[in-house]
């Protein structure tokens, strides 16, 4: 951003107010500032108000999430500080006025956000149409990784990967070189293979990395399996609001917990049924019902479900080959002796 000092007020400008968000948990950016561009102006109008929205050109995060589980060789990793690394036309940048000071004693300061500001309703469209704009200019130098930019991406998030080492290791290259181009960089970098996790240029090693987050969803690359998280608080009381809130917890994009939330649904039928309102406390029945849930909820905690999905074609046909010989009566040994043959 750029302090304005000494200048005329443009006839049109728009101040937006901010916060902070400390998040300890966060391995990088643990204090991230929000800008809010929807707190309105005198004239009752603020800028999300004015500004065009394309909305999302990129495909929605089930796709995402099931193109990640078919790789052989995986891996994630997110574009540092992306939207700062986007630049607004400077006749525009009167709209993203900001005021600052250091302290209380000091006079307040006004500065111009330059950058791609995380507030604005076109936020996600610029930084995606960017992003697809750069693979079509340098598909030419790096084919492989212009693909990934246009297909691969949930806003900053990569999840990609190949068939072979050599072929994720290549990508691994192009994407980093391909963001470079732009300014951009690659950051917390992880696989399900050393080879591909161990990065010289990276500050820290992801190569033992027990378990990350991607997007929403943990997964343990030296497992190569997804984990699904659920917090539970046990009371002595719940209510169909706190039945509702549990419920929502469990994020779930690909459906791997359709069968548990199904059942939670069907619970929260009944309540409705019952015309309880959203304060009332449950009755006895469905308490003992609702507790028993909670705690066989936490079980969830302990599944681990494989990243990947396709078999190769050698793994079908043994496990087809398998399947008819001991249906036909044979035993494992005399499975494992014609294999041998």
């Amino acid at each position: 951003m750029k302090e304005l000092t000494n200048e005329t007020e443009p006839e049109i400008t728009y101040y937006a107010t901010h916060h902070g968000i400390y998040r300890p948990e966060k391995s990088t950016t643990k204090l991230r500032v929000v800008f809010n561009c929807s707190s309105l102006t005198d004239n009752g109008i603020s800028l999300n108000d004015i500004q065009y929205n394309e909305g999302l050109i990129q495909e929605d995060l089930y796709a995402q999430m099931l193109r990640f589980r078919t790789y052989t060789y995986a891996f994630t990793a997110d574009i540092k500080m992306m939207y700062r690394t986007i630049l607004i036309n400077p006749k525009q940048r009167n709209l993203q006025r900001i005021v600052w000071c250091e302290s209380e004693h000091e006079s307040p300061k006004i500065y111009e956000l330059s950058t791609v500001t995380y507030g604005t309703v076109s936020t996600p469209y610029l930084a995606q149409r960017t992003l697809t704009q750069l693979s079509m200019d340098e598909e030419a130098n790096f084919p492989i990784a212009a693909s990934v930019l246009r297909n691969n991406l949930y806003m900053d998030d990569v999840l990609c990967g190949a068939a072979t080492l050599e072929e994720a290791i290549v990508l691994r290259q192009q994407l980093k070189g391909i963001l470079k181009s732009a300014g951009m960089e690659l950051q917390k970098l992880c696989a399900n293979h050393e080879k591909l996790s161990l990065d010289p240029e990276q500050n820290y090693n992801f190569a033992t990395l027990t378990e990350t987050k991607t997007l929403g969803v943990s997964w343990k690359p030296n497992l190569d399996c997804f984990l699904i998280k659920v917090k539970v608080c046990l009371d002595s009381s719940y209510t169909k609001r706190d039945v509702l809130s549990t419920i929502a917890k469990i994020f779930d994009p690909v459906g791997l917990m359709a069968p548990v939330i199904s059942k939670a649904k069907i619970f929260l039928q009944r309540l409705w049924r019952s015309k309880l309102e959203w304060n009332d406390l449950l009755p006895a029945e469905e308490y003992r019902e609702g507790q028993q849930f909670l705690v066989s909820l936490e079980n969830i905690n302990n599944i681990e479900i494989p990243r990947r999905i396709f078999l190769s074609l050698f793994q079908k046909l043994l496990r087809s080959m398998a399947l008819l010989m001991l249906q036909s009566g044979a035993t494992v040994q005399q499975f494992t002796a014609n294999l041998k043959i």
